[in-house]
């Protein structure tokens, strides 16, 4: 029991369990405002910062509507092109696709699209374009000797459309 006594006033001891031993503490000089450095920036506190208006909503337009077509047909047209190795193949699409979509496409061998009979793909003037109510969204069919093929197309603000999927016609079919 002696024993045990002494292990607990020796740890009381080392411990130093009284309120007034704890560390002093000494403010640096690093945490100590500068009398001559002002605690709030110069200035009225009415004053604020002048945030920049978000973009308006782009709209459908026959100008918009223009652009989407030249871009689906451009894309399609690069995507048909079968004969080509398969890097030159997506780096000629790329221009024309959403980051997902080159990512997407990015396993497709252009040897396993099925062949075009006919003058190949559709031109803009060819291609039917769909609105969506969203301005930021459009999808475009184009009637090709293999079928009907679907582009979905995508815009952020005022930046130009892009392709962000091209459904063939076997799986528009399924």
């Amino acid at each position: 029991m002696t024993t045990a006594i002494a292990v607990a006033a020796l740890a009381l001891l080392l411990c130093g369990c009284t309120p007034d031993d704890g560390p002093s503490r000494v403010p640096n000089a690093e945490s100590q405002p500068q009398a001559d450095s002002p605690l709030l920036a110069q200035g009225s506190r009415d004053e604020h910062i002048e945030a920049e208006a978000p973009e308006p909503s782009p709209t459908h337009d026959a100008e918009s509507d223009a652009e989407a077509l030249t871009v689906a047909s451009a894309a399609l047209t690069a995507y048909l092109q079968r004969d080509l190795p398969q890097r030159t193949w997506l780096e000629g699409l790329e221009p024309h696709l959403t980051p997902a979509a080159i990512v997407a496409l990015s396993s497709v061998d252009p040897a396993s699209i099925p062949a075009v009979s006919g003058p190949g793909a559709p031109g803009p003037e060819q291609l039917v374009l769909v609105r969506d109510a969203s301005g930021y969204l459009a999808r475009v069919t184009a009637e090709t000797g293999a079928g009907i093929y679907l582009l979905v197309l995508v815009r952020q603000g005022s930046a130009p459309w892009l392709v962000s999927e091209i459904v063939p016609p076997e799986e528009r079919s399924a």
